[in-house]
């Protein structure tokens, strides 16, 4: 059993590197989404009529350049920081 244990370990911790290597190499893309995204957002609470726009609209927005401030501070730090 022990044997069959380790090669799964093994095995898992083989698969977390390999995605490990590409998320790092695809964080430019999901940077570039993130962005795109929340412009889309942004564009989409400007588009509507100023009466139409809801403080839960708004509070929805500014939760995601919360989000998203704090995924990118947190990438450029992880970045500065394992360099």
């Amino acid at each position: 059993m022990l044997p069959q244990v380790l090669a799964g370990l093994g095995l898992a911790s083989f698969l977390s590197s390999g995605c490990l290597f590409w998320l790092q190499r695809l964080q430019p893309v999901f940077f570039a989404l993130a962005v795109v995204l929340l412009a889309y957002e942004a564009w989409l609470v400007v588009r509507r009529p100023a009466f139409m726009r809801t403080g839960a609209m708004k509070t929805i927005l500014g939760v995601s350049v919360a989000v998203n401030a704090l995924l990118i501070g947190g990438w450029i730090a992880l970045a500065i920081r394992y360099r």
